[in-house]
């Protein structure tokens, strides 16, 4: 399917990773098409300056193909009539980039609640900020309906969100969730930073995920420089990445298990969390996981060398031109503590020195 659908689109030769070519708005249909009758998964969809990004996978052939098209005009096709799933990714880009998608079912902002001091804050040109009407719930109809409101403030230290139930007696008819409550604006943040000072921020995402962060960055950085990092970083990289899922797990199990009373078998994953979280400290010479992985010293000195203009390494792409960005939002507000070393000794050093 891939194969076909990109026969008349060569990848783009100055991308550098997964291939990706430019694509027509009818071969963006044909995405849709193809996504509707489950030859292919999606990946991915993001906006970027001038262009709709998405990602690609067919289960078929096991291959990876990301798609690009031109958004210059402003408006471009929706997937999500073909794709349920594309929505929401479609909402951020337009509060993101005032991208339009037509076509879209469902044109309600996704992170913009009206707050912000601009709109379209990674547009080419924001505009100042104004206040949005009310958000309009999605209505459901029967008889002896009743609507019940979670959050976004909740008793606990998860991340804030609005749950809207729509319930008949014990039976939930519709939940309709709205998050972006603490949207920081991370791929604001990154323009215009160095390798060095991206990969701190990266870092510092998400509390729970910071090694997920900190691989996903780093591999994006290398293959962008065409940087291959030694196979001792490589394999370093995987055991703590490892690590970091297992822990998440167990809390998640813990969690759960909380849910239905179970008390005591949230203690004992939490305690086993803990253990495991020490395992991965430890193999990290005794730092936060958050400092161990970065881009490689030799990767960041090839980016300097090719930088042929006095702006950071982290600046802004123009249209048609390669992005470093590809993730919609965080998805934690959580800050995890600075840890005491950035970087740890250099002999135990999780960076690839190539």
């Amino acid at each position: 399917m891939l194969k076909a659908l990109f026969a008349d689109s060569p990848p783009d030769g100055a991308h550098r990773g997964w291939p990706r070519s430019a694509v027509d708005p009818a071969s963006w249909r044909a995405i849709g098409e193809a996504l509707r009758e489950g030859k292919l998964d999606l990946l991915g969809l993001w906006g970027d300056v001038g262009a709709v990004q998405c990602v690609l996978y067919e289960p078929a052939t096991r291959q990876i193909m990301g798609a690009s098209l031109d958004a210059r005009a402003g408006r471009v096709p929706s997937l999500a009539p073909f794709h349920a799933p594309a929505s929401r990714l479609e909402r951020a880009a337009a509060d993101l980039f005032g991208i339009e998608f037509v076509g879209l079912p469902d044109p309600r902002p996704w992170l913009d609640h009206g707050r912000w001091p601009v709109q379209h804050p990674l547009a080419e040109s924001p505009r100042p900020g104004a206040a949005l009407p009310p958000y309009r719930f999605l209505e459901a109809e029967g008889p002896s309906l009743h609507q019940i409101p979670v959050g976004p403030v909740h008793a606990g230290i998860i991340e804030p969100g609005h749950f809207r139930f729509t319930a008949s007696g014990e039976t939930v008819v519709r939940l309709e969730e709205r998050l972006g409550y603490t949207h920081k604006g991370i791929e604001k943040l990154l323009a215009g930073k160095s390798i060095e000072e991206a990969a701190r921020l990266a870092a510092r995402v998400s509390g729970d995920s910071t090694v997920a962060y900190s691989l996903v960055f780093a591999r994006a950085v290398e293959a962008a420089l065409e940087f291959d990092p030694p196979p001792r970083a490589v394999w370093l990289r995987a055991v703590m990445a490892e690590l970091e899922r297992i822990a998440n797990h167990l809390g998640d199990v813990g969690a759960i298990c909380n849910d239905a009373a179970f008390s005591m078998m949230h203690a004992e994953c939490g305690i086993l969390r803990e253990q495991t979280l020490s395992r991965s400290w430890s193999s990290s010479t005794r730092t936060r996981p958050r400092s161990r992985i970065a881009p490689s010293a030799r990767a960041s000195s090839r980016a300097r060398s090719r930088r042929s203009s006095p702006h950071p390494v982290m600046s802004a792409a123009p249209p048609g031109a390669h992005s470093m960005h590809g993730s919609a939002c965080p998805t934690r507000p959580t800050m995890p503590r600075r840890s005491r070393s950035r970087y740890g000794p250099k002999a135990m050093s999780m960076r690839a020195s190539g």
